[in-house]
């Protein structure tokens, strides 16, 4: 992790729990298998270069805030997060 700002991203307690797992996939990826052979798919976390902290919770680069907020919205999760920012710098 550089010096840039991040930006933890939460899911919220009161989301059921098929949302939750919803957004869990979508950002850590999920592995499929077909006819024996596994197919894995890179979550957003890893994309962008964050890191899982613990269940539901998620730190990213303040850049690829955006990015993910988006991709929440297109399946209708960005509701359940909350987003809290890291950056503690006077210039904003």
């Amino acid at each position: 992790m550089s010096a840039q700002g991040y930006v933890l991203i939460k899911v919220s307690e009161k989301a059921p729990k098929e949302v939750k797992t919803r957004i869990r996939k979508l950002m850590k990826g999920t592995t499929v298998t077909i006819k024996g052979k596994g197919y894995r798919s890179r979550g957003l976390v890893e994309e962008v270069k964050g890191v899982a902290l613990a269940g539901g919770v998620y730190i990213i680069p303040l850049s690829a805030t955006e990015r993910v907020v988006e991709k929440l919205n297109e399946k209708s999760l960005a509701e359940y997060i909350e987003i809290i920012n890291l950056c503690t710098c006077p210039c904003k």
